[in-house]
């Protein structure tokens, strides 16, 4: 008995090497993604007229940012898989060459994304929703995130490199000048502090923006160190080699294609919750109409016409949207958290399947597995005990809380399977297996989160409950799928 409960706890041994090489990850994982978390929080300090219908903007263009910027990023997995084999495999200069080849295609392709992403920035955001407030707010401050696709790609680039050398922390240090320099240029954008405009929302962007450009130059700079520019001869044009571009490319695409399929299954999650906020929009001009002369007594006096205060009111602010954008960034702190657990992980497999110990590989990733769970369990079960709490650190405004409460609870509740699943996603990465991920993510999309929110949410009128519940199934499903294939062992076999 006390075996088998030792068996549930990860190996201590293998745990510290884990955390060493995780920590640097995971705390630059979330110190980045706290721009997007500072973007949420600072804009709900705005009056209520741009504070909510600006967090359901940031949650469209949030999604909208990954899934342009992260289908190119997806080098990403390509780069570090091959300089953790090349390096498990003792050869140093091998891992330069990937990065430099990586670092020419993050160029080239993030140079002409950007472009086309903001030319077409208003078309794609219209696609996913009509809300007018919400396009005012949202459609901007999306332009400006994407005019930094080359910075995000680039700074992936780099970061993946290092990443599967095991030099974790060169990502941790970029993302915390990041996020000094975004902090207070988003504080003086938004509210027209320091001596600079207020661009209300859209100086939230602006300031994201700058700080990416900003990573860029620092990632950048580590490579010129004399040991990884002269030890790993990064900079010299002969590394270029078709061969290598292509391998990057093989190995990349299907997780780019996934994140092209997850992200749009997630906006149009968010489609969704825009119905309801329509829906009640509806609700409530009808209940207008129905008051209209026991209101007019009151507003007259204060010289607000009939029909401007009619006006008002019918605008009815995109509450769901709000909520479910506070909701995905109270998750996103587990999400990037796994995402950076899952780093390490696949490093640590793929550095030991280069030295033909894939045994080793899958104790590895087992061990990840266990602390992503007690992770994400723990944060999980504050989200169901205390979910005001844990939303008034993003919204002061009630009904947004009201709203995003018993979501939350529900969610959190099976949260510590989306530490299993992405972990696991992670390391059948590092192994080679990016066309599994990619289909079981598109087939987990295609036949459970998508329709099914839109049948609990919408069809069948749950509301924002039903639509959490399909996010619940699916994150379920994920962990299910990803532990049945690792378990299966056939990744321990893939050369790349």
């Amino acid at each position: 008995m006390a075996a088998r409960l030792q068996r549930l706890f990860p190996d201590p041994a293998r745990s510290a090497t884990v955390l060493k090489l995780a920590a640097p990850v995971m705390a630059a994982m979330l110190t980045q993604t706290f721009i997007n978390l500072f973007d949420t929080i600072i804009v709900g300090y705005l009056p209520k007229e741009y504070s909510i219908a600006g967090q359901a903007g940031l949650g469209y263009s949030v999604i909208l940012h990954w899934l342009v910027g992260g289908f190119i990023s997806a080098i990403s997995v390509g780069t570090q898989a091959m300089a953790a084999r090349r390096l498990g495999e003792g050869d140093p200069h091998g891992a330069g060459k990937v990065v430099f080849n990586s670092a020419v295609i993050a160029f080239v392709a993030g140079t002409v994304v950007t472009i086309l992403a903001v030319i077409f920035a208003r078309p794609l955001f219209k696609l996913f929703t009509t809300n007018e407030q919400v396009l005012a707010q949202g459609v901007p401050y999306c332009r400006a995130r994407f005019s930094a696709i080359l910075a995000m790609v680039g700074t992936i680039s780099f970061k993946s490199f290092f990443d599967g050398l095991g030099k974790t922390h060169y990502h941790l240090m970029t993302a915390i000048i990041m996020n000094v320099v975004n902090a207070v240029l988003a504080y003086g954008l938004v509210f027209g502090k320091l001596g600079m405009p207020q661009l209300y929302v859209y100086g939230a962007g602006v300031a994201a923006s700058i700080a990416s450009y900003f990573g860029l130059v620092v990632m950048a700079g580590w490579t010129l160190r004399h040991k990884y520019r002269e030890g790993y001869r990064i900079w010299r044009t002969s590394n270029f080699d078709w061969g290598v571009v292509g391998r990057i490319v093989r190995l990349s695409l299907p997780s780019g294609v996934a994140t092209v399929f997850v992200m749009t299954g997630f906006l149009l999650f968010f489609k969704w919750v825009g119905i309801l906020d329509q829906r009640m929009a509806e609700e409530g001009r009808q209940g207008l109409d129905a008051a209209r002369v026991r209101w007019m007594s009151a507003v007259v006096p204060y010289g607000l016409s009939h029909d401007s205060f009619l006006e008002l009111l019918r605008a009815q602010a995109p509450v769901y949207g709000a909520a479910t954008k506070v909701i995905i960034d109270i998750l996103s702190i587990s999400f990037m958290s796994c995402m950076g657990l899952g780093t390490a992980t696949a490093t640590l497999v793929s550095q030991n399947l280069g030295r033909r110990l894939p045994e080793e590989a899958a104790a590895f990733a087992w061990t990840a597995v266990k602390i992503a769970v007690l992770f994400t369990g723990l944060a999980g079960l504050v989200s169901v005990v205390f979910p005001e709490a844990f939303m008034r650190l993003f919204t002061h405004d009630h009904e947004v809380i009201e709203a995003g409460r018993l979501p939350l609870q529900i969610v959190g509740a099976g949260e510590f399977m989306l530490g299993v699943g992405m972990v696991l996603a992670q390391a059948l990465f590092g192994a080679g297996a990016t066309r599994f991920v990619m289909v079981a993510e598109i087939v987990l999309h295609g036949v459970c989160l998508v329709p099914l929110s839109w049948l609990l949410g919408i069809a069948l009128d749950f509301k924002l409950v039903g639509i959490w519940v399909s996010a619940l199934v699916y994150i379920v499903g994920l962990g299910a799928v990803m532990t049945w294939k690792f378990k299966s062992g056939d990744w321990k076999h893939i050369r790349i």
